[in-house]
């Protein structure tokens, strides 16, 4: 799949502000009232060679949650949240579409150290994840829902 990824827009954002997942995926829906939360610079479309919204990436501490324990996210490592369309999600795009996000970020932020955060129950994106160079770095409860999540960490190789 071919992907770009651009500045956030305000149409965008109103789409993923809508998208919504079925079954144990319903902890991403949005409640639709979180436009200025994708507008505030951290976050990304990604779109195909269609123009048609993929999913989006967010970096720094907004792809952050909130834990129990202390110190979980140690300096060095940007953090990346993202998100894809309910439908396409669960079909293989997984590796691709967190690839061209790490390409676009390495870029962006001079890095090539990440990391990211995410549901233990979410096992295709865990999968995903693994597939694209994640190791599992600690398990963490998030301060709010008291739910388990697994902090990944990936340091990738400095591309010219």
């Amino acid at each position: 799949m071919e992907l770009s990824i651009t500045a956030m827009t305000e149409e965008n954002a109103n789409a993923i502000a809508q998208w919504t997942y079925d079954d144990i995926y319903s902890l991403y829906n949005n409640t639709g009232d979180n436009i200025d939360g994708y507008m505030d610079g951290t976050h990304f479309a990604c779109t195909n060679l269609n123009g048609e919204l993929v999913g989006y990436f967010c970096f720094g501490e907004e792809a952050r949650i909130p834990t129990e324990e202390n110190d979980v996210y140690d300096e060095g490592f940007l953090d990346i949240g993202l998100g894809m369309r309910p439908d396409l999600c669960g079909k293989g795009y997984g590796v691709s579409f967190l690839s061209k996000g790490l390409e676009f970020a390495q870029e962006l932020y001079k890095t090539t150290q990440f990391r990211l955060t995410v549901v233990t129950f979410n096992e295709r994106a865990i999968k995903a994840y693994t597939k694209a160079g994640f190791l599992v770095e600690r398990e963490v409860t998030h301060l709010n829902t008291k739910g388990k999540f697994i902090i990944m960490k990936c340091v990738r190789e400095n591309t010219p």
